[in-house]
């Protein structure tokens, strides 16, 4: 069928771990992590925003790294 988009398994999850990566990443969500507390000394904004793009190149490369080039 022409002009249907097709998208196999993996691009679908990648498109779903974008949108994720993006509610993550939001400036409101962030607001809640941007308070003078710290966790095993490390400010809790930081921390969060490393850990959460660490998690999203963690899942990003679990996702795509069975596929052939």
């Amino acid at each position: 069928m022409k002009g249907i988009l097709v998208m196999n398994m993996t691009s679908r999850r990648l498109a779903a771990l974008f949108v994720i990566g993006i509610a993550a990443l939001y400036s409101p969500l962030l607001g809640a992590f941007n308070r003078p507390a710290s966790f095993l000394g490390i400010p809790l904004l930081p921390l969060y925003l490393f850990t959460a793009w660490g998690v999203l190149v963690l899942v990003g490369w679990f996702l795509t790294r069975g596929e052939d080039p």
